[in-house]
């Protein structure tokens, strides 16, 4: 038997997902180990292996034909600033970019804090002034060399930099974009002087207009390239002697995976690859079940994400802003807070009111009720005390959840000082988790021109289940599916994956376009795609292409990305004229009816392609349906407390792994899984479907 395995690092814990021949699902998970990743990685597959009937992780990975990974590396690398001590070389006269961040201080910020942002400071740049160096050298915004690199300059400024500790260089020289010749020259120079140094080039990891975007992007893949570069190379050796003969692929913001070199040279890439993978998974579950519109949230210990596929498209953002800076890496638009599972409850010194997160416990101590040194009530904790988690039955019995210690938390740090009992402080700890919730998914539609009520709601992570059928129903949302492998979706989505490359080219056509102009930039970026994908293994004719361009009406500041048809034939002008035609359409989408204005006239900033190379896909078939009301799969009934009545009620709760596709009951009720459980309303009506996904319908009981 072959398998097909995905393995995500979370905050709180690992998943793992194993698709065999057959299509057969098989779940593992362990805690994460922030201290060592890949032992938490091992641990996951390992139980996942056991799941299997297996003897160990190894007989696992002898029989693994494609091995796909999503971690936290990068985006725990940057929080904690526990990067490579970095320099940056910059053109002479243009060294403070980065600092000065072309005004740009509100970026990333909240509402609360844009409010006040007179008492907001910009972020800690992660390379500091004095380790930024400025060269002699000019390239003008034609690609034409102006000023010649000095090279003894050059050489004497990365001796300065080397002599102050640096373990890695940012080379971000004006213009590069056009004319790289500059920049490579440099890179020779580092490869020959100091060859033990990591170094990332603007024109490689950012080819893009935007003199700060660019150098912050550098800047990131220079900081973390070294710690990611180390943990990847690690990883491949672990998995090597544990019998894995297949290079393990690696997840990519944007929605691809590449290999380990190439995920090394461009690090920045998998900056918040783990939800891009469960936005993947989503889709393609999606595909399977006939929903194209569709709300993917993600709620696992440490944050609540959502997404949105419509039309069966993804939708992504390419000028991302990661940590209050904007970059020039593609990534899959996701919108977080911190409202996980594992988000502390606390009460407001100044105003006695109740808050949840952002801060949050983490895998380490973690919730109260997980009884690993935890102090502080989390949302997992009010979700045990109002009975929707088993204390005896957490992760299928594989932890047990200490009650005690969890009321005794929330009574002395939420009840007592509000004067309230235990309950109530755990709902109002649920009402507020769930808001902060309905609020973010509101933000996400309804500010992006989408009404929330013509989607379907993925609920996936541990602890979305939970809380899924309350924050889609404050928006007017008819149905929310769980799917069969909710806790792990995003471990799903990785096996779900393609290999993918991203490229760009930056280049200011005013319409009418001279047609070719447009497809010598494409056909430049079509060659690069194919050398990338040969070497990766695939035949041009394996691959599928898909071209757009960034545009926007005539000196205005943002620009929409707008594609043309799947393939490589030339672009004619019919193919312009329906792009046209589609940006006015999709301007008009997204700001309202009446707010393009046509008589500005239209400009192309920027030309990018993605080429795919077709990976294996898990055979996922559906069951036959048979009516049933559950009985079979009733457990037992316990207490558990719901808003409509404010107390607890007496619930049936139902053993997942013995409900059947067709299984039907009304709410309310719990479904326990082996790695989530499931909360029905009493007003919603819930419904195994062909492919073992719950589907709640909200209102219908």
């Amino acid at each position: 038997m072959q398998y097909i395995v995905g393995v995500d690092i979370g905050g709180t814990f690992t998943d793992c997902v194993v698709i065999d021949e057959n299509g057969s699902v098989t779940i593992g998970k362990s805690l994460s180990t922030p201290a060592y990743f890949s032992q938490g990685a091992l641990n996951a597959t390992a139980d996942a292996a056991r799941n299997l009937g297996l003897s160990s992780a190894e007989a696992l990975l002898q029989s693994t034909q494609l091995f796909l990974h999503a971690c936290t590396i990068g985006d725990n690398t940057l929080i904690t600033r526990a990067g490579a001590k970095t320099g940056l070389i910059m053109t002479r006269g243009f060294g403070d970019t980065l600092h000065m961040m072309r005004g740009k201080v509100a970026e990333g910020l909240t509402e609360n804090e844009i409010a006040h942002r007179s008492a907001m400071d910009k972020p800690v740049p992660f390379v500091p002034r004095k380790l930024v160096e400025e060269v002699t050298e000019r390239i003008d915004y034609k690609g034409a060399e102006l000023i010649r690199l000095d090279v003894p300059a050059a050489e004497q400024a990365l001796d300065r930099l080397v002599s102050k500790g640096v373990e890695s260089v940012a080379v971000c020289f004006l213009w590069s974009i056009m004319n790289d010749a500059h920049e490579k020259q440099l890179a020779d120079i580092l490869k020959k002087k100091y060859p033990q140094l990591f170094f990332t080039l603007s024109s490689e990891v950012a080819p893009y207009t935007g003199e700060y975007e660019r150098s912050a992007t550098t800047v990131f893949n220079a900081y973390i390239g070294p710690k990611i570069s180390s943990y990847l190379q690690n990883l491949q050796e672990i998995l090597r002697s544990k019998g894995l003969r297949r290079e393990p692929l690696i997840m990519q913001a944007y929605g691809g995976v590449l290999g380990i070199a190439a995920t090394c040279k461009n690090a920045v890439g998998i900056i918040e690859s783990g939800p891009a993978a469960g936005i993947v998974g989503t889709r393609f579950l999606g595909e399977h079940i006939g929903e194209k519109n569709i709300l993917a949230t993600d709620m696992g210990g440490t944050t609540f994400k959502v997404s949105v596929v419509r039309d069966g498209v993804i939708e992504r953002d390419y000028k991302p802003v990661i940590l209050r800076y904007s970059i020039l890496s593609t990534k899959i638009w996701v919108e977080s807070i911190g409202a996980g599972g594992g988000s502390i409850a606390w009460i407001e010194p100044d105003t006695g009111l109740l808050k949840v997160g952002p801060q949050g416990a983490g895998a380490s101590p973690g919730p109260v009720c997980y009884d690993v040194g935890g102090t502080e009530p989390t949302v997992s904790d009010a979700d045990l005390v109002l009975g929707y988690l088993n204390s005896d039955y957490f992760l299928g019995g594989r932890m047990r959840l200490a009650k005690t210690k969890t009321l005794d938390a929330i009574r002395e740090k939420i009840a007592k000082p509000l004067k309230m009992t235990e309950v109530e402080a755990a709902a109002g700890i649920y009402r507020i988790a769930n808001a902060h919730m309905s609020d973010l998914i509101r933000k996400a539609t309804v500010e992006k021109g989408h009404d929330p009520r013509n989607f379907v709601l993925f609920a996936f992570g541990g602890a979305a289940p939970v809380h899924a059928s309350r924050y889609a129903a404050e928006l007017g949302i008819r149905q929310v599916v769980i799917p069969l492998t909710a806790s792990v979706h995003g471990a799903t989505g990785l096996i779900s994956s393609d290999v993918a490359y991203e490229y760009g080219k930056s280049d200011h056509v005013v319409v009418p376009v001279d047609l070719q102009r447009v497809n010598e930039n494409f056909a430049g970026l079509l060659q690069k795609a194919y050398v990338d994908l040969r070497a990766a293994g695939f035949t041009e004719r394996d691959v599928r292409v898909q071209r757009s361009v960034d545009m926007r009406y005539r000196y205005q500041v943002h620009e929409l990305n707008i594609p043309f048809a799947e393939g490589t034939v030339p672009i004619t002008e019919s193919d312009m004229e329906a792009l046209y035609d589609l940006f006015d359409e999709s301007y008009e989408k997204a700001f309202g009816q009446g707010s393009g204005y046509k008589e500005a006239g239209k400009e192309i900033l920027t030309f990018r392609l993605t080429a795919t190379g077709v990976l294996k896909k898990p055979d996922i078939k559906a069951e036959n349906i048979e009516k049933s009301d559950g009985a079979a799969a009733l457990k037992n009934q316990r207490p558990v407390y719901f808003e409509e009545s404010r107390d607890f009620v007496q619930t049936r709760v139902y053993d997942f792994t013995k409900m059947q596709p067709g299984t039907a009951f009304a709410g309310p009720a719990i479904i326990e899984t082996p790695v989530t459980t499931i909360v029905v309303n009493p007003r919603d009506r819930a419904e195994m479907d062909a492919y073992r996904n719950v589907r709640i319908h909200l209102g219908e009981n």
